[in-house]
């Protein structure tokens, strides 16, 4: 199992609710529509934030929403990404919403879960990796 979380700021010149609309009305629709996306992509999470009433947001984490995209594997993403269809038409779509100079993007293949204390971890995962 394999999980991108993408980072993602909004272009200068849109809203934060303009960023999210498109990204939720536009952008989503747009990845379930990629023929086959379940041989690719099993999930596919888009997280808005909207930040805590009265508290300043800590330096670096500037961002108006992050992704969880989860592939079985390393191949299946990248065979995703190359698809003519990803290539022509998400990517094109990503640079009508997206700040792509701001966005980051990190690889994990290792998830733990915290339960009252006590740690899990996958077996067959086994690291993190900053893309």
């Amino acid at each position: 199992m394999i999980i991108n979380l993408g980072f993602y700021k909004r272009r200068a010149d849109l809203t934060h609710e303009q960023f999210a609309a498109h990204w939720t009305g536009v952008h989503g629709p747009l990845i379930r529509s990629i023929p086959e996306i379940d041989k690719y992509l099993f999930r596919y999470v888009q997280h808005h934030i909207v930040p805590e009433p009265g508290r300043e947001v800590p330096g670096g984490m500037d961002f108006d929403g992050f992704s969880e995209a989860w592939f079985p594997s390393l191949e299946a993403r990248d065979v995703l990404f190359a698809l003519p269809f990803f290539q022509d038409k998400v990517i094109e779509d990503e640079t009508r919403f997206i700040d792509m100079s701001a966005t980051r993007l990190y690889l994990l293949d290792e998830q733990r879960t915290m339960i009252r204390g006590t740690t899990e971890t996958a077996p067959e995962w086994e690291s993190v990796a900053v893309i």
